[in-house]
């Protein structure tokens, strides 16, 4: 009966700790997230989003803590001035939408469903994904893909920018081949627009997007692109877990 009552002990004990835990990390990223509303350079009441990034050389990413959708926090200079939010049930498909503090849509990604472009598996191999960008009022500014048949001898994921016409701007890849949340966006010229510092074991997967050149592929895109990148290493972790647990 004393070896019961030590083990119920210890084990209450574990689950208290990472309550507590849990509930540090959450009041935590809630004081960083909403504990500065402004800076002499960045006032989001006054100021629009696209006036923010104008006037941005680093944006910062954190994913929202218990929340059942993609929900992401967009910081500037520590300051809060955007979310994005995913769908709640994305059953077809995911649905990005990013919005500045007063709920206006900015700009909005969205998986395209058709064959040979998207998430389409043939042998259990997958094509290509392609994402289309569009503005707030539903036009069509661009697009996010792989091109994995012609990349199919590279050993780093390859994602490309395209504008409304399909011509491409630029190119993005991660620094490592394995366990890497770091990035870098090309342009066309072969110049660095973007550099993207993620940290691997980070509980609300944080970004930083270091603001180069903004000329050839917008910030958002950059931003949406972070956010499909994040996506797909949770999802491959989340497969080579259940792959582990059934052997």
């Amino acid at each position: 009966m004393r070896i019961v009552n030590k083990f119920v002990k210890v084990v209450c004990g574990i689950l208290i700790f990472i309550l507590l835990w849990t509930l540090g990390f959450y009041i935590a990223q809630k004081i960083r997230i909403f504990g500065k509303e402004s800076t002499d350079i960045i006032n989001p009441k006054t100021q629009s989003f696209e006036e923010i990034i104008e006037l941005s050389d680093e944006i910062t990413m954190e994913k929202k803590l218990f929340s059942f959708r993609k929900h992401y926090y967009i910081l500037s200079d520590g300051v809060l001035v955007g979310e994005v939010k995913g769908k709640l049930f994305p059953i077809f498909g995911d649905t990005l939408q990013l919005k500045d503090i007063q709920g206006n849509l900015i700009k909005k990604e969205s998986q395209i469903k058709r064959l040979g472009l998207t998430q389409v598996k043939l042998f259990n191999i997958s094509i290509n994904r392609l994402a289309k960008i569009e503005d707030a009022n539903g036009n069509t500014t661009g697009y996010i893909g792989e091109q994995k048949q012609n990349d199919f001898w590279r050993l780093k994921r390859v994602q490309y920018f395209y504008d409304e016409n399909h011509n491409k701007e630029g190119r993005a890849m991660p620094d490592a081949i394995l366990f890497c949340k770091d990035y870098k966006i090309y342009d066309e010229d072969d110049n660095i627009d973007y550099v993207i510092d993620g940290n691997y074991f980070s509980p609300t997967h944080k970004y930083k997007i270091k603001i180069k050149d903004k000329s050839d592929i917008d910030v958002e895109d950059a931003i949406f692109y972070t956010i499909i990148e994040n996506s797909i290493i949770s999802s491959k972790t989340k497969e080579s877990s259940s792959s582990s647990n059934k052997k």
